[in-house]
């Protein structure tokens, strides 16, 4: 069964047509004919615009379309619009149709809701819900309200970015469930979060199965669904209970290659490749890539790249951002992998917890590691004798476990050092000179300008023994903005003077972010891989650190942690002049 994406955008335009006419007033038989169509095309099995290649004839004799429909059908093929549907969002007050998106609130109780209390946005509903100025309105009691304020949550918890670390394990646990169904052939994660972007708006699966309504009416009962928007014939959307929205589309086993990469790449990658189907005399979609009538390509992502004169391309470069060129130029990396991190450069144990260091040793072990930095942050920066005692018991005691487990993994006495505001190191020399690994870090006056930043990092850099800018832009997604910084200068600095420049993956930061990541590659530094971890569970982090890199366009030979041991100590020491 196909998943028609045209059919699904007529259908939301229909809906929201029919909800418009609704809250205005309107008749309620054109009210019932916008929304059965909506309803028909959702569940539509063949791609609307196939059948519209035999003109409005065609259309008019599907069931609920009729010929106004079908023009307007036809209309939205040919410019991407529909005037009706525009025409009526001039009419309906802004942030109507969101509130009559919340799971419990129609056209009727938004008219309500507008006409009585003035309500126009999410914000003015959450107020009215708390401060109990709906309970005076007709059909509203305590009951209603109560699940009025449980949909609003999860419509606004939906409304949110969320950061890739926050739910790429649940949506791995929701793709384990979909292929453990019989029904299903291939399932998968795909759109931002296969291409590893760092914060996610809703979550897309994609099925494969020759049963998509059997699939469809199983995820809408799986476990960790809250609210279902829309459920039909080879489509799902849902509200999970964490208050994620999650899509999921099912097609036919045959088009999965062409799902899979329809679905993962992003817009300016999907309209660049259509580019270059129409200039083949092709046509490229979510159910293959097509001569004429005849479907040439679909099985695999390799197959659909190849149709078009391109290899694969890996997800995470599917921005626009020259890959397609490059695709065709025989120039795309060779990306790192994460069999070829040989190690994390910097994790946070907590001393005295349940998370001694022997148990990081073995986690580290079970990931394949060949070493692992252990990074304090406070204790080893007391001043005078206090510090170095505390430097040369954790020297010790990594030393003594490193005998132990025969340096199986290899355990790195290491810090992570604020960079004080004149650039000045928060530990003495005499302290770094007992650690094998130094990262340095903006961790205070976040609030510096562009030029006191940069001397700052600058003079932080020149200490020698430093070997990484840790989380260099200090930013803390959707809390903290990044610091302003001459990064052209500071990665020109590393450089030169062979500091790495760290990633740091773990899910509030992925700093540096992608895009920086790539100019300090193209202009000579090594960067540095890294989970931050604090805890045994936040090892995983390493593939979202991982995931930027390759965003970045990174080669293994790019990344200081996919060397040895033997070759990071040696780089290690030569930092130092050693």
């Amino acid at each position: 069964m196909y998943l028609a994406m045209k059919n699904a955008e007529i259908a939301r335009i229909f809906a929201e047509i029919a909800d418009m006419l609704d809250f205005l007033g309107d008749s309620p038989f054109r009210v019932r004919a916008y929304r059965a169509a909506a309803r028909y095309l959702t569940g539509l099995d063949e791609p609307i615009e196939r059948i519209a290649q035999g003109g409005e004839k065609a259309l008019d004799e599907l069931p609920y379309i009729g010929h106004d429909l079908a023009q307007k059908i036809l209309e939205y093929l040919s410019t991407g619009r529909v005037r009706k549907h525009e025409e009526l969002k001039k009419k309906v007050p802004a942030g109507v149709l969101q509130i009559m998106r919340v799971p419990g609130v129609g056209p009727k109780t938004a008219k309500l809701l507008y006409d009585e209390l003035g309500i126009t946005t999410l914000a003015e509903l959450r107020a009215a819900l708390n401060d109990g100025r709906v309970l005076g309105l007709p059909g509203f009691g305590e009951k209603k309200v109560e699940r009025l304020r449980h949909s609003l949550r999860l419509v606004e918890a939906a409304a949110k970015r969320h950061p890739l670390g926050e739910v790429l394990w649940q949506a791995r646990e929701l793709v384990a469930r979909l292929e453990s169904l019989p029904q299903v052939e291939h399932a998968a994660l795909c759109g931002s979060a296969r291409r590893y972007k760092e914060t996610v708006g809703d979550l897309d699966l994609l099925a494969a199965s020759r049963r998509a309504r059997a699939v469809a009416d199983a995820f809408v009962r799986f476990p960790e669904v809250d609210e279902v928007l829309l459920a039909g014939a080879g489509r799902a959307t849902v509200f999970l209970k964490t208050g994620l929205q999650v899509d999921l589309k099912v097609i036919e086993p045959d088009s999965w290659g062409s799902g899979l990469q329809y679905f993962t790449g992003s817009k300016d990658h999907s309209i660049h490749l259509r580019g270059l189907a129409m200039d083949r005399g092709l046509k490229i979609n979510e159910y293959g890539v097509w001569k004429g009538a005849e479907r040439i390509a679909g099985a695999s992502e390799a197959e659909v790249y190849g149709a078009l004169g391109l290899p694969w391309i890996p997800p995470p470069l599917r921005e626009d951002r020259g890959e397609i060129e490059a695709a065709q130029e025989g120039r795309l990396p060779q990306l790192v992998s994460l069999r070829q991190v040989r190690g994390d450069l910097k994790v946070f144990p907590k001393w005295g917890d349940k998370d001694s260091l022997a148990d990081l040793a073995k986690a580290a072990a079970s990931r394949g590691y060949g070493y692992l930095a252990v990074a304090d942050r406070s204790s080893l920066c007391a001043a005078g004798e206090a510090g170095l005692q505390e430097a040369k018991k954790l020297v010790a005691e990594i030393r003594r476990l490193n005998e132990s487990n025969d340096g199986k993994p290899y355990l790195l006495s290491g810090a992570e050092v604020g960079i004080l505001p004149d650039g000045r190191l928060e530990c003495p020399d005499e302290i770094l000179a007992q650690l094998e690994v130094v990262l340095v870090s903006v961790r205070s006056h976040y609030d510096l300008d562009r030029q006191a930043q940069t001397r700052r990092i600058l003079r932080a850099l020149e200490n020698p023994y430093v070997h990484v800018l840790a989380r260099p832009t200090a930013r803390k997604i959707d809390e903290r903005a990044p610091i302003e910084a001459d990064w052209e200068r500071i990665f020109e600095f590393a450089a030169r003077s062979g500091k790495a420049v760290e990633i740091d993956g773990f899910y509030s930061h992925i700093d540096l972010p992608d895009t920086l990541a790539r100019r300090a590659a193209e202009l000579g530094v090594t960067l540095s891989l890294s989970s931050g971890a604090k805890a045994l569970d936040q090892l995983r982090f390493m593939e979202l650190a991982l995931g930027t890199a390759q965003r970045a366009w990174l080669s293994a030979k790019q990344v200081l942690n996919s060397r040895d041991l033997r070759q990071l100590r040696s780089w290690l020491a030569r930092v130092r002049g050693q």
